[in-house]
């Protein structure tokens, strides 16, 4: 006769199922501007007070290497800031749901950090950061625009929570697959490498053509010269 699957097997596995099933359904969504569907689980909410502590976090890091808000380099990001996200909130208007809770006068923070490394991100609760490494390349405003607005394009389409999400829904699928083979060979040699090559690595490389897409609309719309962010990406 046929081996049953054990009860402390199938019931575990019958929920997380189900519950992966709901959650697939529920969290469906459409990202802005692309239009490409996903899938989010976290709320806006949770992902703002996710970015609100690593920016406090963030602050202590980098305290001693922290330019002054009068500092040229500073005020230059600041106003250059300000005006990526005056044409943040329109794009906002025509192109985020309601439920994203992004709405017009978003409050922007912009922390200059004296470094060699050439790189600028963006938290949850519009936190940007630039590396003071990255002048040698955005060598003017237009030039600057251009990365300010990727990152802020990435979080008008919530790329943060889509990454938390992905990894909440291949937790719970590592979880079943411990159930199934709880020797871990199953996730080892399967879930773990088809997570990466099926899921991590074609949605980050959506993701940032989508916040290049959305920054270059940021950037024209904040009359900057958009095709200056090519010189910098490139």
């Amino acid at each position: 006769s046929p081996q049953r699957i054990p009860s402390y097997v199938l019931l575990p596995g019958t929920i997380l199922g189900g519950t992966f099933a709901y959650c697939y359904v529920a969290c469906r969504d459409e990202a802005p501007l692309t239009k490409r569907s996903r899938i989010i689980a976290t709320s806006p909410a949770f992902e703002r007070e996710t970015g609100d502590t690593n920016y406090k976090q963030l602050l202590k890091q980098y305290r001693r290497d922290i330019l002054p808000p009068d500092h040229r380099a500073s005020v230059t990001v600041r106003r250059v800031g300000q005006r990526i996200a005056a044409a943040a909130d329109r794009f906002a208007e025509g192109n985020i749901p309601p439920s994203y809770e992004i709405g017009k006068g978003s409050t922007y923070t912009y922390t200059v950090v004296r470094s060699d490394m050439a790189n600028a991100f963006v938290l949850p609760g519009n936190h940007v950061f630039v590396l003071t490494g990255l002048f040698k390349y955005a060598t003017n405003e237009d030039e600057l625009a251009g990365v300010l607005g990727h990152e802020v394009a990435h979080n008008l389409a919530r790329h943060a929570g889509e990454r938390m999400s992905s990894g909440i829904f291949w937790d719970m699928i590592a979880r079943l697959s411990f159930l199934v083979d709880p020797s871990g060979g199953l996730y080892l040699f399967f879930i773990g490498p088809a997570s990466t090559l099926l899921h991590k690595l074609p949605n980050s490389r959506e993701a940032e053509i989508e916040a290049d897409q959305i920054g270059i609309h940021l950037a024209a719309d904040a009359c900057y010269d958009p095709r200056a962010a090519k010189k910098v990406f490139r």
